[in-house]
């Protein structure tokens, strides 16, 4: 039987994902965003769209009003005025644990992030990290997802590399030897959906990683190899990634920052089994990366959805 599910940040590039999976699974589902103007466009068929801020709170209980399940994903990259990391990450998982307390939501899946709060000096970790305490000590039936870097059609990362090279002769790579296990959001949004009302996962945190690690040099070279161009490979010097976090900082969208180069001296793998076995099979980096980051983004995007159902046919959950 369906529930009714509120996917609260669930307009970007995860929330999207979960939606479409949530949406075939036969659940009802209401997207709550800062924008959903600026989303309308970016929605699948069948999702309801309102309009809720967790920073402040405004819209919440409207937002989560009837529903069995809510999926929190809010999270931020980087921070702009604002729109920082402890209103987004803390204040705002407050905000979305008294909305559901409010509204009785029979239970919470909640994204967090993988390694939250090993780095001491990074707000980011240290915010997701206290999210996960709120969470913990809600009194709420939750559930918390801790992946590693998350691509796919649309992602900020594989693509944002792409731009880069098709722009400069180089690839500057920061910290290189730096290990991440990424994993798909197709992946991580079944994760998400196969949770809902799902009494076998109450209480449990999850990591979600794809089924092998890379140094970060090694996913730029699967890039541009699966782009077919050749680039060189540069290594910045920690000083010169340092200059170079402070001068992108002040760009709207900043190439990296100074809290993003304190966790890229960290690996971000999973301790233990790469994914969830009640979950599923994770796909391989070698087999989605060509499927889109060449193509546009419509075909490509279909052309992962054509390869996540024929994973299901072969006995994915």
């Amino acid at each position: 039987m369906g529930q009714r599910v509120c996917i609260i940040g669930g307009s970007g590039f995860v929330g999207r994902a979960i939606a479409q999976q949530a949406v075939e699974a036969g659940h009802q589902v209401t997207v709550a965003c800062r924008h959903p103007v600026k989303a309308r466009g970016q929605l699948v068929d069948g999702v309801r769209l309102v309009r809720a801020d967790v920073t402040d709170g405004y819209g919440l209980d409207d937002a989560v009003a009837g529903s069995d399940v809510v999926i929190n994903l809010v999270g931020l990259l980087f921070e702009k005025g604002r729109q920082n990391f402890e209103a987004a990450h803390v204040i705002g998982t407050r905000h979305v644990i008294k909305a559901c307390k409010d509204s009785g939501v029979k239970q919470l899946l909640h994204m967090s992030a993988l390694g939250a709060g090993e780095v001491e000096a990074s707000k980011y970790s240290q915010t997701k990290a206290r999210a996960e305490h709120l969470v913990c000590d809600s009194g709420l039936n939750f559930t918390i997802f801790r992946p590693s870097i998350i691509y796919g059609a649309g992602d900020a990362f594989f693509n944002k590399f792409k731009a880069m090279s098709q722009s400069m002769p180089v690839l500057p790579v920061i910290s290189g030897d730096t290990r991440f296990q990424p994993v798909w959001v197709q992946d991580v949004a079944r994760a998400f959906v196969a949770s809902i009302g799902n009494r076998h996962v109450a209480g449990a945190t999850f990591e979600l990683g794809g089924p092998k690690s890379y140094s970060f040099r090694e996913l730029l070279e699967l890039l541009v190899k699966e782009m077919g161009i050749k680039r060189t490979l540069i290594p910045v010097p920690g000083v010169a990634a340092f200059l170079m976090a402070a001068f992108t900082s002040v760009l709207p969208t900043p190439l990296i920052t100074r809290d993003q180069l304190m966790l890229l001296g960290r690996d971000n793998v999973v301790d233990g089994e790469p994914f969830p076995a009640i979950f599923g099979t994770p796909a391989a980096v070698e087999d989605v990366l060509p499927t889109y980051i060449s193509g546009n983004r419509a075909d490509t995007m279909q052309q992962g959805w054509d390869k996540m159902r024929a994973r299901y046919r072969k006995g994915g959950i």
